[in-house]
């Protein structure tokens, strides 16, 4: 899927990371470098967690569906 978008050629999309690990967390960076390669604005970092989240987890996942819903409105 992520490297069909660089032939899509979207415009006026935005792109976020998030996900879950249990021995790497190079899957954000991973999918945030496909989106800078297709030219999609990284518009909050990516947010992991270990394993299932923590309620600090949960809390910075709110924290970044808020910054991307922010994005979106601008």
């Amino acid at each position: 899927l992520l490297t069909d978008l660089k032939g899509l050629k979207f415009k006026n999309k935005v792109g976020a990371a998030f996900g879950s690990y249990g021995w790497d967390p190079a899957s954000v960076e991973i999918i945030e470098e496909q989106f800078k390669q297709c030219g999609i604005p990284i518009v909050a970092p990516g947010v992991t967690c270990k394993w299932q989240p923590r309620p600090e987890d949960l809390e910075a996942c709110r924290a970044f569906g808020g910054q991307i819903a922010e994005a979106t409105r601008e």
